[in-house]
This record gives structure tokens, C-alpha cells and sequence, in this order.
């Protein structure tokens, strides 16, 4: 796959996720699909700043950790990647040092959850999502929950946020094996009910 559009994309704006991958072309940026609910804003740091294109611009919170940021999403969506932007040389104590992802299908059902440590970051750090067998999970809510910050710091300062998902979605794949051309449904209705419950099905393994 080309991977020259990548070339010029600037590591520190909000496009500047894909450097962190060796194939970006497998993934896209979903964030925007996203609702977003933060624990804690001060002056001039809230949802618009931390989803700004420039790293200038940052969540920063005005309470005690924990710091919370809460996505819900319209539908199931799958999702391979949280990718934040910290700088530790900027921020010092404000710079998040233990973060915990929540996976789940509301804000009172959560089943599967994510640690991450990390040391001094200057840049993306990036927060693997994906099942045992390297498959997107599907989700309908995510909750990032800043447990500590560097230096025992009170406030915490992330100046990207992104939700990455895949570009190619596996159950698109299972959906065409299974079901096969599905452009002629229209024209044998029996068939159209069969093929529609097999694929209602299997929509909900997932």
C-alpha cells in the first residue's frame, strides 16, 4: 500500500498518530465519532482544546486524580488503538504516568480493561486495545482514566487524544463469505429473509 501521504504529516498535530506505525494505511483516526465527557475542565482546556489540531492546545483538569475522560459512541465500533500525546518536558508533574483503559457497552457495563505505565514520554504513546488474536474490539463506550501523574502531580495536562479503529473491518469480510453477492437479494425474497438471519446472527457474536 502507498504510504506516501504520510510523509509530511507533522509527529506533533493531531494527524501526528500515524508515525507511530509501521502501516498506517491499515487504520483510521475514529474520534469524531465519538462523544466525549471530561471528569474535570479548567479555563481554556476542555474537549475542543484536547481534539485541536496543534499539541499547543490540551485537556488540563482542575481537580485530584483520578482524571476521567468518557467516550460513548451511536453504535458498536471497533477499536484497535488509544493513542495520547504527552509531554513530560513541558508538563513535568502535570504529565501523566499510569493511565487505565476501560472497554464496555454503556458507562455502567465495562468488561474488559487496559494498564499502561509509562516513563518520562515525549510524544505518542500508544495504548494496544486489540483481542488475543490481534483483532479490533467492538465496543460501545471508553472510559481513560488518569490514575497518576508524574512527581506525584495533582493536575494532568494530555495534549492529543485519539481513538484509532481499523480501515478494513474483519466482520465485513466474515459478513461476504457468509453470505456471498448480496446485491441480487431484492429479486428472491425467501432467500432475502434467510441471508438477512444469518447475518443478524452473526452480528451478534461480537
Amino acid at each position: 500500500m502507498p504510504r506516501l501521504q504520510f510523509v509530511d504529516v507533522e509527529s506533533t498535530s493531531s494527524r501526528g498518530w500515524v508515525t507511530a506505525f509501521e502501516e498506517p494505511n491499515l487504520y483510521e483516526d475514529i474520534t469524531n465519532r465519538a462523544n466525549f465527557a471530561l471528569s474535570s475542565v479548567a479555563h481554556c482546556g476542555g474537549v475542543d482544546q484536547l481534539l485541536h489540531d496543534s499539541s499547543e492546545l490540551a485537556w488540563r483538569t482542575n481537580m485530584s486524580p483520578p482524571h476521567q475522560a468518557v467516550l460513548t459512541f451511536q453504535g458498536k465500533t471497533d477499536v484497535s488503538y488509544i493513542m495520547l500525546y504527552l509531554d513530560f518536558v513541558k508538563d513535568e508533574s502535570y504529565c501523566p504516568q499510569e493511565v487505565r483503559i476501560d472497554l464496555g457497552w454503556g458507562t455502567n457495563d465495562w468488561w474488559h480493561q487496559t494498564n499502561r505505565r509509562v516513563n518520562q514520554p515525549q510524544g505518542w504513546v500508544k495504548i494496544r486495545l486489540l483481542d488475543k488474536r490481534d483483532l479490533p474490539r467492538r465496543v460501545m463506550a471508553l472510559r481513560m482514566t488518569v490514575v497518576k501523574n508524574h512527581e506525584k502531580g495533582r493536575d494532568c495536562v494530555i495534549r492529543h487524544f485519539r481513538v484509532i479503529g481499523p480501515k478494513f473491518h474483519h466482520h465485513d469480510a466474515m459478513n461476504r463469505l457468509m453470505l456471498g453477492n448480496t446485491t441480487m437479494l431484492g429479486a428472491v425474497p425467501a432467500e432475502e429473509k434467510d441471508r438477512s438471519r444469518v447475518l443478524n446472527n452473526h452480528l451478534t457474536i461480537r
